[in-house]
């Protein structure tokens, strides 16, 4: 299997375990974010990320980083509970949070990148809902987007070692 696919089966299998522990915990109406749906959907994460790699042509270091994101979105927010309702896009069923986390990590990191529409018909979501998704995110991030090495070399030794990977 490609490396990159193999960062890509182990960050899906890391955010199916996070959303198997946090879908059996009870969330407050006033919790329930722009992020969330009324219901889980069918496509699963890796199918997604698959989908969204492909298309948009980011690179591995952006998976990494969108992952990064998610966590420090979890530290600075810890009420902000990522669960089956909130990870995926209802009635599209898309994946709203690690979207727009990769959209912005490919802003961030990556030299190219296209304009929202793309990203929007690429996610499955229209191109306001981008431009609103991104100024929340951002917002929630306290517009904090670096990455230092060091932490991204820890994530990606770590998700190395979860998934097993072979160094190249």
């Amino acid at each position: 299997m490609h490396r990159h696919n193999q960062i890509l089966t182990t960050i899906a299998d890391i955010l199916d375990e996070i959303i198997k522990q946090t879908d059996a915990l009870e969330i407050e109406q006033d919790q329930i974010s722009y992020f969330h749906a009324t219901k889980a959907p069918s496509i699963s994460i890796y199918n997604y990320l698959q989908r969204i790699s492909k298309y948009t042509n980011c690179s591995e270091g952006c998976i990494v980083i969108a992952l990064i994101y998610l966590d420090r979105l979890q530290e600075k927010h810890p009420y902000f509970v990522l669960n089956s309702k909130c990870i995926h896009r209802y009635p599209f069923q898309f994946i709203r949070f690690l979207l727009i986390s990769i959209v912005i990590a490919i802003k961030f990191q990556d030299d190219e990148y296209y304009k929202n529409e793309y990203y929007a018909k690429v996610g499955g979501v229209s191109t306001k809902e981008i431009l609103v998704l991104e100024l929340e995110f951002l917002e929630l991030m306290d517009h904090q987007l670096f990455i230092s090495d060091h932490d991204y070399l820890m994530y990606e030794k770590k998700l190395l070692q979860y998934g097993e990977i072979e160094m190249p």
